[in-house]
């Protein structure tokens, strides 16, 4: 577990010129454990956002943006900045992770691959003919293949396999043979995105990359098929499965497990729940898609399980 001392928390608002009020000062302590709230515990670092504090615990540390009723916790109350944006800036200077600059002696690296500066690549990770941006972090175990680009300020996590081949296939003329297509496209990966564990993302098909947009994060476990094209800033959760040229627009929330028929298009800021099986295009930005197969909802004000959609 993390641990944050107090002074530091209190270092960071000032030099960030974050306007706050400390109540309850008689119980400040030197120390905390970074902590969540559905785990709580003691001595804890934490935000809350609600409007009833009902936690027992006690010797704790919390963001708020209004007083809460609690005597045995030290409340910093924040003017004019969300708590949780706050808390979690504040856990990225501490411990956010950065890249250390060094390629591990158990890499193996095409002589062709062109790396940006500050680039950290970890052990048993094979890097072919490629382009790798700067301050790019790249885990152990992963497999990087011809024609992919990753743009500056990536982290692609243990285990991923970037720019593999998809299967494209027809019959021979007495359909005793199948004659496989060659896939011939390649990967982009734009500025700032998290590629999680164990993710695959096959290559495009023949004049075509697929391509993640600027600050997309893909938690462990997704599938993408030859050619997806995912929009800037969209968030896919644990193991969404894309078939080929599918297109998510920019801003979406896609849910766990997801799985979307090839070609399928989906607009701007759409979101779409667990287990969701999406067979056809959205027909405007906003909507919630829902079920199996999936249908076309509006868009709750308040969703849960989630971060809040961009206004």
């Amino acid at each position: 577990m993390r641990k944050i001392r107090h002074s530091d928390v209190i270092k960071f608002l000032n030099e960030n010129n974050v306007n706050f009020i400390i109540q309850n000062k008689e119980v400040v302590c030197d120390e905390y454990t970074v902590a969540s709230l559905f785990n709580a515990i003691d001595y804890g670092f934490y935000y809350f956002s609600g409007d009833k504090f009902d936690f027992n615990i006690k010797n704790s540390l919390i963001f708020a943006n209004k007083p809460i009723q609690s005597d045995r916790n030290s409340i910093i109350l924040i003017k004019d900045i969300e708590v949780q944006m706050l808390y979690y800036k504040l856990l990225q200077y501490y411990y956010g992770k950065k890249s250390n600059g060094l390629i591990d002696k158990f890499t193996k690296i095409d002589s062709e691959a062109v790396i940006g500066d500050n680039v950290q690549i970890d052990a048993f990770t094979e890097v072919n003919r490629c382009i790798i941006g700067k301050n790019v972090i790249i885990g152990s175990h992963c497999k990087i293949y011809d024609d992919v680009v990753i743009e500056d300020d990536t982290i692609i996590e243990s285990g991923s396999i970037i720019g593999t081949r998809g299967i494209a296939w027809t019959w021979n003329e007495d359909q005793s043979e199948k004659i496989i297509q060659p896939q011939l496209g390649g990967v982009l990966i734009k500025k700032g995105c998290i590629i999680g564990a164990n993710t695959i993302l096959v290559r495009g098909s023949l004049n075509e990359n697929t391509t993640i947009g600027k600050y997309c994060h893909l938690a462990p476990g997704c599938r993408l098929g030859h050619g997806t094209k995912i929009g800037n800033y969209t968030h896919l959760a644990n193991a969404v499965i894309t078939g080929g040229n599918t297109v998510i627009g920019n801003y979406c929330f896609i849910g766990s497990n997801a799985v979307f028929r090839p070609k399928v298009k989906i607009d701007d800021s759409t979101v779409v729940g667990l287990g969701s099986v999406v067979v056809k295009n959205t027909t405007t930005a906003g909507k919630t898609l829902m079920g199996v197969p999936a249908k076309e909802f509006e868009t709750k004000d308040k969703l849960s399980g989630m971060p809040k959609p961009k206004k």
